[in-house]
């Protein structure tokens, strides 16, 4: 057996694969060859090493360094809108709070005592409120779903308000309940207004419409295709000679 032979045999059985000669022979011939005994003890080491290092995970020293040395990361712009909106719903929880245990002040000395309809009926409109702000803080894409209601009954009661307190039937006690209502409209205005501009996924952006101009086979805009020649590719509308 010559080295060439023998080494190869070394090789092979390394990698766990068939030597191809006789392992009494393969000993044989590096018991007796100095070289391919010294070749043997490196290839070994090397075999070795190199599943060691597959074994081993190599530490990822470049990502590792971006995120030590990237700048750091600036914080978000202040929804101001939303936590107005929150703190909006509170109040307006508190009127609730408010005139269920407390009697209301009206002019000429009288008060609305707690347990009466109209005081329940103001309880019931202000908590539907209430839970109308809150809907539009947690989900502001909604927001311009709650404008109807909460402008009608807004303008209403901006209107009726005016006119009992220029018939001296309200004071200003009563009308600064309302001022969280305003202000919560307000915010819902502002989200609403806002979240329109944004698109969203699968939503269409500003300036897209559904009845955009289509251009027909011969390139000018008009009507959109309706017959089947007509939503054919432009392959099709060539004449054939």
């Amino acid at each position: 057996m010559d080295c060439s032979t023998a080494r190869e045999a070394i090789s092979a059985m390394l990698d766990g694969e068939d030597p191809g000669v006789s392992p009494a022979e393969l000993d044989a011939h590096v018991a007796g060859c100095a070289d391919c005994t010294a070749w043997q003890h490196e290839a070994a080491t090397v075999n070795r090493l190199v599943r060691m290092e597959k074994a081993t995970e190599t530490p990822d020293f470049a990502g590792d360094a971006a995120i030590r040395f990237a700048p750091p990361s600036r914080p978000g712009p202040v929804d101001w809108p939303r936590w107005a909106l929150v703190l909006t719903a509170i109040a307006q929880f508190s009127i609730v709070v408010a005139e269920l245990f407390l009697p209301q002040p009206m002019p000429g000395g009288m008060q609305i005592e707690p347990g009466s309809h109209v005081e329940h009926e103001a309880v019931a409109f202000n908590f539907a409120v209430g839970v109308a702000l809150l809907w539009v803080a947690s989900r502001p894409r909604n927001a311009r779903t709650q404008l109807p209601v909460l402008l009608s009954f807004t303008l209403v009661l901006a209107v009726l308000s005016t006119v009992d307190f220029i018939g001296g039937e309200v004071g200003w006690y009563r009308l600064a309940s309302h001022v969280p209502l305003l202000l919560g409209v307000l915010c819902t205005a502002l989200i609403g207004a806002r979240e329109g501009r944004w698109p969203w996924p699968g939503g269409r952006a500003d300036g897209q419409r559904t009845s955009t101009k289509t251009q027909t086979r011969l390139g000018q805009p008009g009507h959109a295709p309706t017959s089947r020649q007509e939503r054919r590719p432009p392959a099709a509308h060539r004449d054939v000679a």
